[in-house]
C-alpha cells in the first residue's frame, strides 16, 4: 500500500474529529429566507472567514471519502489463497484504543484562536507521521463503522493482522490481499 494511501486512511481514521469540529466551530445564521437572493461576494467570503477551519474540515471529509474509494477498490482484488486460519484474537478493540488515545483528546482543543488551531493542525500532523511510520492505518475507527473488523491471526506458521468485512473464525479459509508488510485484507474463501 503506497504512502499516500496511508495519509488518506488516517485522514479517514480522522472523520470522527472532522465532524465534530464542524458540529462545533460551524458559524451560520441560520435564517431561512424562501425566494431571497444568494449572498453578495462580500458576505460570503465573510461567511467563509468565520467558518474556515469548518470548510478545511469538510475538505478532509471530501479527501478522505476519496481515499476510502481508493481502499475499496484496493481491497476488491482480494485472490491469493485459500490459507487457512490456524490461531486467531479478535482485535476489535484496537479501533477504540486509537479513538480514545487519539481522536477523543483532540475534541477538547479550544481552537477560538489562530495559535490553537495551528496547534492542532501540528498535532495531526506528528500523530499522522507516527500513525503511517508504525503501520496502524488497521486500526482506523472509521472502518469499524462502515463494518470492518481486526484479527490477529496464525496461518501457514506465520502471524500476520488481518481486515475483514466478515467474521473469521479457527478453520476459516481465507483469500488475501497484502496491504503492508504483515497486514492483509481478508475474505472467506472455501474451507479447505
Amino acid at each position: 500500500m503506497s504512502r499516500l494511501v496511508k495519509v488518506g486512511m488516517y485522514l479517514l481514521s480522522l472523520w470522527l474529529l472532522f465532524m465534530l469540529v464542524i458540529v462545533n466551530k460551524a458559524d451560520v445564521d441560520v435564517t431561512i429566507c424562501l425566494g431571497c437572493a444568494f449572498l453578495p461576494r462580500p458576505a460570503l467570503a465573510t461567511l467563509a472567514l468565520k467558518n474556515l477551519l469548518p470548510l478545511v474540515c469538510v475538505a478532509l471529509l471530501a479527501a478522505s471519502s476519496i481515499f476510502y474509494a481508493l481502499f475499496v477498490k484496493i481491497i476488491s482484488g482480494a485472490k491469493d489463497g485459500p490459507i487457512k486460519i490456524e490461531e486467531l484474537e479478535d482485535k476489535n478493540a484496537e479501533h477504540l484504543v486509537f479513538l480514545a488515545t487519539y481522536v477523543i483528546p483532540l475534541v477538547g482543543f479550544s481552537l477560538d484562536s489562530l495559535r490553537q488551531m495551528i496547534n492542532l493542525g501540528i498535532t495531526l500532523l506528528l500523530l499522522g507521521a507516527i500513525y503511517i511510520k508504525t503501520d496502524l492505518f488497521y486500526a482506523n475507527p472509521t472502518l469499524s463503522l462502515l463494518g470492518f473488523k481486526i484479527f490477529n491471526v496464525k496461518a501457514q506458521g506465520n502471524t500476520a493482522i488481518l481486515i475483514s468485512r466478515e467474521e473469521i473464525e479457527v478453520g476459516d479459509s481465507v483469500n488475501v490481499l497484502r496491504l503492508d508488510k504483515k497486514i492483509f485484507f481478508a475474505r472467506k474463501a472455501t474451507r479447505i
